[in-house]
């Protein structure tokens, strides 16, 4: 995960450095990401909508064999080789969202580490500095003292043992390492130092839950939850029938309820938006909210192939009731001729007599 978020940060940093502004970066960040993963939701979509033609067919299969499980997997399985379809094929692109959000928080947590690629021992330096200037006022001997008598107090605990066990450094070096740990969002305090973090009136470094007073910092949580359900709610409309996966054997999954996920996992987002600094909260909203601009063109795109279809088909009725005049108009005249032929036929049969 290290080299994912190494990368994420390179980009990340690569906007910052173009646009000037942490809260573009990330935005920009959040629309580069997107488009890597538009092949990968180009081929989900397309599985999806495979899946839903099949459906029937596959439910006729069932049927068929509902009394012969050993026939029915092996028509299961050669009836999903025919068709080329694979029942798991949209869980790479679940794999990858998932694999990206959990970079991208490791970005937005280590900043200094994975977007400024600074070294632990760096990283230290400038912890022990920003603690001395805004903590002690400058006053280094007063940093020092409260060190120490800190690492001599709480030495014996068995917190302190566990974070630090196997390290040997000196007192003020151990303090700093012991700070991170009971910190963890001490390199945010560091960007702060160095970036303006401020988009929109909020500051992208701050956490929600550590000032939920502040009602501004309540937006990106809210925002997350509202667009990650209805991001949820377009796909879910899009489907005529509920998912339904089977395993190789052919036997059926069950799936989780798909009303409780629409629901739990927003709000889930929501809470985990408002943990960590307010960076994740906008990036996850602009990911939810691209999904949505996807959606809404696939949907139109689908749309536009139903009109397309629904002409074609006009087209060919009409074409057929043309046919089928003609060749009602074709029986009438053969109908007409044939009278006159007999017609003419009795004529001369009568001439003849």
């Amino acid at each position: 995960m290290g080299t994912i978020a190494w990368i994420f940060g390179w980009v990340l940093k690569l906007w910052f450095n173009i646009l000037g502004n942490y809260g573009w970066a990330v935005i920009l960040f959040s629309i580069t990401m997107k488009v890597i993963l538009l092949p990968l939701i180009k081929k989900q979509q397309e599985s999806a909508k495979k899946g839903q033609e099949l459906q029937p067919k596959l439910q006729a299969l069932q049927e068929k064999y509902k009394d012969d499980q050993e026939k029915m997997s092996i028509e299961y399985q050669k009836f999903m080789q025919e068709n080329k379809y694979n029942p798991f094929g949209g869980c790479l692109l679940m794999i990858f969202q998932m694999v990206m959000l959990i970079g991208v928080l490791y970005v937005v947590t280590y900043p200094m580490k994975y977007m400024e690629h600074q070294t632990e021992s760096q990283i230290d330096e400038k912890l022990k500095l920003l603690l001395i200037e805004e903590d002690y006022s400058g006053d280094k001997q007063e940093f020092e003292k409260y060190a120490k008598s800190y690492i001599t107090e709480h030495s014996g605990d068995k917190s302190y043992k566990k974070v630090m066990k196997g390290y040997s450094g000196d007192d003020i070096s151990s303090y700093i390492k012991y700070y991170k740990v009971a910190n963890r969002y001490h390199e945010i305090r560091l960007l702060k130092n160095e970036y303006d973090l401020n988009f929109l009136g909020i500051n992208l470094g701050d956490i929600t839950l550590n000032n939920s007073k502040d009602y501004k910092l309540w937006i990106f949580p809210i925002l997350t939850t509202i667009f990650y359900y209805l991001s949820l709610w377009m796909v879910s409309k899009n489907q005529k029938t509920a998912p339904k996966m089977k395993d190789e054997n052919g036997n059926e999954i069950e799936m989780p309820n798909m009303l409780t996920m629409n629901i739990t996992m927003p709000l889930l987002s929501g809470w985990i938006s408002a943990s960590v600094p307010q960076s994740m909260g906008l990036y996850w909203f602009m990911n939810s909210f691209l999904q949505i601009i996807i959606q809404l063109f696939t949907n139109k795109e689908k749309d536009d192939t139903k009109k397309n279809e629904s002409v074609i088909i006009e087209a060919e009725n009409l074409e057929k009731e043309e046919i089928t005049e003609e060749v009602k108009e074709e029986a009438k005249e053969t109908k007409k001729q044939n009278g006159k032929n007999k017609n003419s036929s009795k004529k001369k049969k009568n001439k003849k007599k």
